[in-house]
């Protein structure tokens, strides 16, 4: 029984190891740009800069966020316009960290997801996911979609600690 077991499983297996050389995790050459994308969204936000938040997104892109809460899982969905005009405005001091990113590329498009914690005023206030869909246009790789998760009772796994 095992050996049909395996005889069936092992094609099944093979057939779904990654194949193509276009879909890698983080060997691709324009994976340090597409980073450089990312960490460029985090230092706006941290700098409150709505025309530098403007000019990493492609028009019309999207945020959601899914909120873990007492009574259940609260999702969130809004344009970066949006974000462009609020994060400005919001008078705390705003730091989010990523680590051990992971990035898939095919092409012209991208995914970046990543473990994250978020400061407000030097104060750890929760941690989660991000999930990044960037796309490279004729202007470099721009946003297209941020989704995140936010588990504020999940302590800080940033490996350096706290910032």
């Amino acid at each position: 029984m095992k050996t049909l077991s395996l005889r069936l499983l092992l094609p099944a297996l093979l057939h779904a190891a990654p194949t193509s050389p276009a879909a890698t995790t983080n060997g691709s050459p324009d994976r340090d740009q597409i980073l450089a994308v990312v960490q460029q969204f985090f230092d706006a936000m941290a700098a409150k800069n709505g025309e530098a938040l403007r000019a990493l997104f492609v028009p019309g892109a999207q945020v959601a966020s899914l909120r873990m809460t007492a009574g259940g899982p609260v999702l969130r969905q809004r344009t970066a316009e949006e974000d462009a005009q609020r994060i400005p405005a919001n008078p705390d001091r705003l730091l989010e960290r990523m680590w051990t990113p992971t990035v898939l590329v095919d092409g012209r498009i991208a995914v970046v997801w990543t473990p994250y914690d978020f400061h407000i005023n030097g104060r750890f206030s929760h941690s989660g996911t991000d999930a990044f869909t960037l796309f490279k246009t004729d202007a470099g790789w721009k946003i297209a979609m941020v989704g995140y998760s936010v588990e504020p009772d999940a302590p800080s796994r940033h490996p350096q600690g706290p910032p």
